[in-house]
């Protein structure tokens, strides 16, 4: 016989604020898009150009990094999130770090 849970339980109700979950649904669209530019640019190099529009995949990739960007602020006024200097400032330290380590491994 199965031991009964001992957890506690609580309902989690999905979010129904309409414009949360545009706002939620926009970003994770626009965050897509960048991943999928970031790949191709891993995949085909970052200054080939797109046969479909005819640009570079790093100017594709600069239109998709401002898309996020734009979602990323509108997100912060809409559902009242601020990101976190501190932890921001500590993110680009310890990737270029990382990136130095990357360098000189490759040496």
């Amino acid at each position: 016989m199965a031991e009964p849970l001992t957890e506690s339980v609580s309902p989690w109700l999905p979010e129904q604020d309409r414009i949360r979950l545009a706002t939620l649904g926009k970003l994770i669209e626009e965050l897509n898009e960048a991943s999928s530019r970031a790949a191709r640019c891993i995949i085909q190099g970052l200054d080939e150009t797109d046969p479909d529009t005819g640009r570079t995949n790093r100017a594709e990739l600069e239109r998709e990094i401002s898309d996020v960007l734009a979602c990323i602020e509108m997100a912060s006024i809409e559902l009242h999130v601020e990101p976190d200097p501190q932890r921001q400032d500590g993110k680009v330290d310890h990737f270029q770090r990382w990136h130095e380590l990357i360098d000189e491994a490759g040496k």
